[in-house]
């Protein structure tokens, strides 16, 4: 069994609240520096960033992300903080 070639994947996301994050798009990257620039500001205007992803398809790319969202939450003490006073004053009406 022979495995997907693995691609370079932008995976556009924002952050809601600081306890939470939302995936907009997982995207092939634009061709060329000018239109990577482009999208960039695009992305930047309407709050969203992106990580790059190198997987063999979308699904493994948006997981990756998440996992990397997550792993950078838990090593940030600030960041951690504003998620858990986030939570604290928000408390789940589920």
């Amino acid at each position: 069994m022979t495995s997907s070639p693995e691609r370079q994947w932008w995976v556009i996301f924002h952050e809601p609240t600081p306890a939470s994050q939302e995936i907009v798009a997982v995207e092939p990257p634009p061709v060329g520096n000018e239109a990577q620039h482009e999208r960039c500001d695009q992305m930047a205007a309407v709050g969203h960033q992106a990580y790059i992803i190198t997987a063999p398809d979308e699904g493994t790319a948006g997981d990756i992300a998440l996992r990397i969202w997550a792993e950078q939450l838990v090593s940030s003490p600030e960041r951690l903080a504003a998620a858990n006073a986030y939570i604290a004053a928000n408390p789940s009406t589920n």
